[in-house]
């Protein structure tokens, strides 16, 4: 543990009904700096060097963005909202200094009860509730900021549990890419969601889609948007998570679906849905740009799938998705289904049989995958596991994981939360069967629940065959990890909630915890010392 931080306020802002904060996701530059948002109904947190000092008149939830050097203390941190609501949700680090954020607002105000807008694309909100997209220099003074939706519903609600995956990403140039979910279809004389001439869907097609759009923040107004496209089917979709490598030539989306005609590709992993009646499966989806950052750009799928089950009772979702060093996806998420895809014995996993799941009767499973979009079918799928700690019972002890990076040894880590007791972690035999309590490693942190939740971090080894690490982070309360990222030098970002009054602190920016009821958590793992391990 490198340091470990709350990160909370001590007095609810005037229109506020408690003063929770929770952190959603987490960025980091090539400094070894890290970024962090998420939502705030506190009118105490301690900013420093702050761009917003305060919430605005009649805010009752406000993002928040905050940014530490590489030993843990703050460079600066402020509120971003106007007089409503406003939630931060994704976080990514712009190559030349500064941060992108992207999330949520309900708030339509002016003046000072105004969303903070700049050289915005749109500049008010079109709907009940609109995505924005927020960018910072690197001493937090506003670069550009713009809303983004139609006048339906844009975006998944105001909670800390309701918009997992990060869903905002940057490439080498300082483009943003964005990724969420929508209902606005301009049906009825309404505003539709802002789609580009150039879509490769130019209509929605289900109640919500997701959507993806990219930005030039370089740029002002109508020019900033670059491409904006809904992706979806006749029921109902979500982007989590999107990703991007750095010519951003390839952008791959992951999310949620329950469609029986999603647009998947003909080399997909499974290009049809699973059987009438099936519950959901997530989805991953790369586009490939032929000019990435110019208007003219032609986007094509290069490869989309179902992910999950392909039964009627399935039941899958994938919140984060990263790439790996050889431009690889990386995927995680949670399923209750005993079917979702492996390879099969002869390609070793963590564990690759979760016989007790029942979908819409078990508890959930983490799973973690790695796709080749190069390759056609089940060839695609390089490997797939299950990560332990599910249930056999609905509302039982159950682990789910959200937020997924790769280091530059093709190591991966997953991070989440988990309701179960631990269980140490034990390599062999195989095939293996996962376990229904939490496996930690012999090396964990911590190795016990420490409250009715705890976050919880993983090191996966590159061939995705055993776990280097496995640990709980949290204390004495309820505690979620959200957000992962990795920096230059392979050590790993975690964020989340956390309601714990002992939360294992290091090197801490903020030694109290702001209230007794939630407050945001930032901890930095350094694995320089297992360094061999994610080699092996």
């Amino acid at each position: 543990l490198i340091f470990s931080t709350y990160l909370g306020g001590l007095t609810p802002c005037a229109s506020c009904a408690d003063d929770r904060t929770f952190a959603q996701n987490a960025g980091s530059d090539a400094q070894g700096n890290t970024y962090v948002t998420g939502g705030t109904r506190s009118s105490t947190l301690p900013v420093l060097n702050a761009w917003q000092p305060r919430p605005a008149p009649h805010s009752s939830m406000s993002a928040f963005v905050a940014k530490y050097d590489p030993a843990g203390s703050v460079l600066w941190t402020t509120y971003l909202g106007g007089n409503k609501q406003s939630m931060g949700v994704g976080v990514a680090a712009m190559p030349d200094g500064g941060v992108a954020v992207a999330g949520m607002t309900t708030s339509d105000g002016s003046g000072s009860e105004s969303f903070p807008i700049k050289n915005a694309f749109q500049d008010h909100n079109n709907g009940q509730s609109d995505y924005f997209v927020t960018v910072f220099d690197a001493n937090g003074n506003l670069r550009y900021s713009t809303y983004l939706g139609g006048s339906e519903v844009d975006g998944s609600g105001f909670t800390d549990n309701n918009s997992n995956g990060n869903n905002v990403a940057v490439d080498a140039n300082g483009l943003v890419y964005v990724t969420g979910t929508t209902s606005s279809g301009g049906g009825d004389g309404g505003t539709k969601f802002p789609v580009t001439d150039n879509a490769l869907q130019s209509e929605l097609k289900g109640s919500t889609d997701a959507f993806l759009c990219i930005f030039d923040p370089a740029k002002s107004g109508a020019d900033s948007r670059i491409y904006c496209s809904f992706l979806g089917g006749e029921r109902d979709e979500k982007g989590h998570s999107v990703t991007v490598n750095a010519r951003g030539d390839r952008i791959t989306v992951a999310g949620y679906t329950n469609s029986y005609h999603f647009p998947t590709t003909s080399n997909a992993y499974r290009s049809q849905a699973a059987p009438s009646g099936y519950t959901s499966n997530g989805f991953l989806s790369e586009f490939k740009s032929s000019k990435p950052g110019d208007p003219s750009s032609e986007y094509s799928a290069r490869y989309s799938t179902y992910l999950g089950a392909n039964s009627k009772e399935a039941r899958d979702d994938a919140y984060a998705v990263t790439l790996d060093v050889n431009g690889l996806i990386v995927a995680t998420g949670r399923t209750e289904s005993a079917d979702f895809p492996m390879n099969g014995p002869t390609v070793p996993s963590v564990y690759n049989n979760a016989p007790f799941l029942k979908p819409l009767k078990s508890g959930d499973e983490p799973f973690l995958v790695k796709i080749d979009p190069s390759l056609e079918g089940e060839a695609s799928l390089v490997y797939a596991t299950f990560l332990g700690g599910g249930s056999a019972k609905k509302g039982g002890l159950t682990t789910f994981c959200t937020g997924v990076v790769v280091d530059s040894n093709n190591a991966v880590y997953v991070g989440g939360e988990t309701y179960s007791p631990g269980i140490e972690y034990v390599p062999f035999p195989i095939p293996l069967t996962a376990p229904t309590k939490f496996p930690y490693t012999n090396n964990a942190l911590i190795t016990t629940l420490g409250g009715n939740s705890d976050a919880v971090l993983m090191q996966v080894s590159p061939g995705g065959s055993w776990l280097g690490y496995s640990t709980f982070v949290g204390g004495n309360g309820v505690d979620r990890a959200y957000g992962l990222a990795v920096d230059p030098d392979g050590n790993v970002v975690v964020t989340g909630l956390t309601s714990s009054s002992d939360f294992p602190l290091k090197n801490p920016a903020q030694t109290y915890p702001g209230n007794n009821a939630q407050n945001a958590f930032i901890a930095k793992f350094s694995f320089a010392a297992a360094s061999g391990n994610g080699k092996r």
